[in-house]
């Protein structure tokens, strides 16, 4: 039943296509999972960084159609303080690693298996995705497919992006590095 009312909820997505992106009410919630390697993301990672959070599953024709231009936003932006994290709702890792072999994203890929984080973003369409700023903060949502990589999807982006004080990323960087050579060398181990 669940997962008819979420197909449901994909074709609705289709046709709130159009809608704009929505400033965010509220606190941000957390959002700690792993990827397909098993490394797990924090958003708190992140500071310094724009972040697109994209709720997808792979039978979400929206979210199948909208990836591509996620791809083109986030190479065109490759530099930049911006990052994606693609977080697939409530599939088997097996699926999802399969539906990647197919279709390569090339974007950091989390898992909600049991789809908590889901519900704390209140993601009930897909795709679902949230713009959160440099301080970790969720700025923007909407649900429903875009062309990220065209305005005004791309325009609210470069925004958050501008607010960045140049020394707060360089800050970030270092420290994302950081973590990074910790966590590579703790699973080394």
């Amino acid at each position: 039943m669940r997962w008819i009312l979420a197909l449901a909820a994909c074709v609705v997505a289709t046709a709130a296509a159009a809608q704009d992106l929505q400033a965010w009410e509220g606190p941000t919630p957390a959002l700690e999972l792993p990827d397909l390697q098993g490394r797990v993301h924090r958003l708190a990672d992140y500071r310094g960084r724009v972040v697109l959070v994209n709720f997808w599953a792979t039978w979400c024709a929206p979210c199948r159609e909208e990836m591509p231009s996620i791809q083109r936003l986030r190479r065109s932006l490759e530099g930049q303080p911006f990052e994606v994290l693609a977080v697939n709702l409530g599939e088997p890792a097996s699926r999802v690693r399969g539906f990647l072999e197919q279709a390569p994203l090339g974007l950091p890929v989390l898992l909600d298996g049991d789809t908590e984080a889901a519900r704390a973003w209140k993601a009930r369409v897909l795709p679902a995705t949230y713009l959160v700023d440099a301080d970790g903060r969720v700025r923007y949502w909407r649900f429903g497919a875009a062309d990220w990589a065209e305005d005004p999807a791309r325009a609210r982006v470069l925004e958050l992006i501008g607010r960045i004080p140049r020394k707060a990323f360089e800050s970030a960087e270092r420290s994302a590095d950081g973590a990074n050579r910790l966590r590579l060398a703790a699973s080394a181990r």
